[in-house]
């Protein structure tokens, strides 16, 4: 086999030739070319770059601005691409993601009693932006590679962290939210900083274990903003990086002293951050099992959400109720509860889509939690650790952020999940594309 086809991961500096095309692969830089020794930018990369800076790096409110270019790009990518490339849209992500969509549509004859449902595709729409950057693998003349991938988020984490911690310690803001919900906020922290470990596994120098510093900082933003599901999202993603790098990386000495350096910093940080910020963080343990249960406390709201997704999911399990009945439940069984009469959905995944859609948007729920997990059906990709632990920590992330938060709408942290599996989406096939050329 071509040396190249086995990753990322086994090449440092190298140069082939096959025909007239040249694939050259940078590891320091993390950059991969298909086409021509030069690497210049044209449309598609710009589309690329454009996407993943606009959906990663914004903080706050900034975010919803990022997410809005990013489905733009999208948009243009499809009118642009889609048709020569469709190819991509028989990449097994790609079915899963189609068919998640497809499945809650489908449930939109059974419950529909109004326009309102017939938002409930809308909802989970985004994701289409995975597969429009799938698209740009072959047109993209220069595509960055998981180590600029990396640094994008651990920027984005360390920014957040940064304006979380202003708006706290300067400002006074109890729950900060740089102009967002806390939750959002600490969410899009949170999944940044898991994301920035792809660069420990992709790097080959020291600079690389800088990259651990990204739960850091994402656990960290958690932690001011006072969001606990967001927190125990964080820590998940850590944990499940931290142990495939530890299998892979454990013989090397340096990794072991970094990553002891890393904890250290981590655990100072978040006990500095609890004795001088807010408090909900360290109650996450003792206060899991609330989101179940009545209490008189303020999590009752919560309780409520998830009791009546429960109920409302058994009197339906097939079809459920339809996007425009999604709070009916809730309401009928707590008017206690103001929030019940205010808030626009069930504030969970799971909940959300069980309950517009049954059985069919459980199963659209788990589709799409699958698709960067099926990324690793072609054996190259599942060669290639970036991608391999990009997987891993994105369906981790989405699955444990998701439990307590909204991961899937029109939202950031659905963009950035989406744009973020486009991205290991596109690297999948221009891998699988080299390695078809090395072999003519």
């Amino acid at each position: 086999m071509h040396q190249r086809c086995v990753g990322w991961a086994n090449a440092t500096f190298v140069h082939y030739r096959f025909g007239i095309a040249m694939v050259r692969v940078d590891e320091y830089d993390g950059t991969s070319t298909l086409g021509t020794a030069a690497v210049p930018l044209n449309f598609a990369s710009l589309l690329l770059l454009t996407a993943l800076i606009a959906t990663i790096v914004p903080p706050g409110y900034a975010a919803y601005v990022g997410a809005y270019i990013a489905m733009i790009v999208a948009l243009i990518a499809f009118a642009i691409y889609g048709w020569k490339e469709r190819t991509t849209f028989t990449h097994p992500a790609a079915v899963a993601t189609l068919a998640a969509i497809a499945l809650v549509t489908v449930s939109l004859p059974f419950v529909y009693k109004g326009p309102q449902d017939l938002l409930a595709p809308v909802f989970i729409l985004p994701m289409l932006t995975t597969i429009a950057l799938g698209l740009l693998a072959r047109p993209g003349r220069w595509l960055p590679g998981p180590t600029f991938f990396a640094a994008l988020c651990l920027f984005a984490a360390a920014l957040a962290l940064a304006g979380g911690a202003f708006e706290r310690f300067v400002l006074g803001v109890y729950r900060p939210g740089l102009g967002n919900n806390p939750i959002h906020y600490a969410t899009m922290a949170a999944m940044a900083g898991g994301l920035s470990l792809i660069g420990v596994a992709s790097g080959r120098t020291l600079w690389r274990y800088l990259f651990l510093l990204g739960p850091v900082f994402g656990i960290g933003a958690t932690v001011i903003a006072g969001s606990r599901g967001p927190m125990a999202g964080a820590l998940a993603m850590a944990l499940v990086g931290l142990v495939a790098l530890t299998v892979w990386l454990w013989r090397e000495r340096m990794f072991r002293w970094f990553l002891a350096a890393a904890v250290l910093i981590g655990t100072t940080t978040l006990v500095l951050l609890v004795g001088a910020g807010n408090q909900r963080g360290i109650r996450l343990a003792d206060t899991a099992l609330n989101i179940f249960r009545i209490t008189g406390g303020t999590d009752d709201i919560r309780a409520a959400l998830y009791i009546s997704s429960l109920h409302a999911f058994a009197s339906s399990p097939f079809y459920g109720h339809g996007f425009g009945q999604l709070m009916q439940t809730v309401q009928a069984m707590f008017p206690e509860q103001p929030e019940a009469f205010t808030l626009q959905n069930l504030h969970a995944d799971w909940a959300n889509l069980s309950v517009m859609a049954g059985s069919l948007g459980l199963l659209a729920y788990f589709l799409l939690l699958a698709a960067p997990l099926l990324l690793l059906v072609k054996p190259e990709a599942r060669r290639d650790k970036a991608i391999v632990l990009g997987a891993l920590l994105l369906t981790t992330g989405q699955f444990t952020l998701g439990i307590s938060n909204a991961m899937f709408g029109v939202l950031p942290q659905t963009m950035l999940y989406a744009v973020s599996t486009g991205y290991l989406l596109l690297h999948a096939r221009r891998l699988n594309q080299e390695c078809d050329a090395a072999s003519h």
